[in-house]
């Protein structure tokens, strides 16, 4: 399983963010492999390994600044989405239906992670399920990361109260993740 440049990108740049004076100790605290490709420039186009370049990364974080790994991952995921979303998407975003923005997450979803499959479970007027059905590399660590990065998008649409919850964890040994997304308008 792989993960694109685009989302490895931004762990190093939320520790040095976030947790300036640490860096080099998380950065020490990761095994060779990890370690190599974060301190490597990392193209935002290329694929990596998922486990050494976003898992092992992830949890190193959840462990040292957040004593809670699922913490860790979904601030990440809140981080992710700031960098993510700039200038032209923030304002697309903006004034976007949530119907719109849950339209496109299965297409994002593979622009990130390969091979993986995400679709509308479930659909009605103030609120979605979208399921990750499809990504053979289970993890808690993904699961939370990729709530807070839905979270945090939809807190930027025009939608009032937009509220995301995980119902299911492939990482937590379910058959799918499920997140629900709900708003008012």
């Amino acid at each position: 399983m792989e993960v694109k440049g685009t989302a490895i990108k931004t762990i190093p740049e939320f520790v040095k963010e976030k947790f300036p004076n640490e860096y080099k100790r998380w950065l020490d605290a990761l095994p060779v492999e990890s370690r190599s490709i974060i301190d490597d420039r990392i193209s935002l186009t290329n694929w990596y390994p998922l486990e050494s370049a976003l898992i092992i990364p992830t949890k190193f974080i959840g462990e040292i600044f957040f004593n809670d790994i699922q913490k860790g991952a979904y601030e990440l995921g809140i981080f992710s989405s700031n960098h993510a979303i700039k200038g032209v998407y923030k304002m697309l975003v903006m004034v976007s239906s949530p119907s719109f923005i849950v339209n496109r997450a299965s297409t994002i979803m593979s622009s990130y992670y390969r091979p993986c499959e995400m679709e509308i479970t479930k659909r009605s007027k103030d609120m979605a399920v979208i399921s990750i059905i499809n990504f053979p590399k289970p993890s808690i660590i993904v699961d939370y990361r990729i709530l807070g990065w839905i979270k945090n998008t939809m807190e930027f649409s025009k939608f009032k109260s937009p509220k995301v919850e995980m119902l299911k964890s492939l990482g937590k040994g379910d058959s799918s993740t499920d997140y629900l997304i709900k708003w008012t308008e």
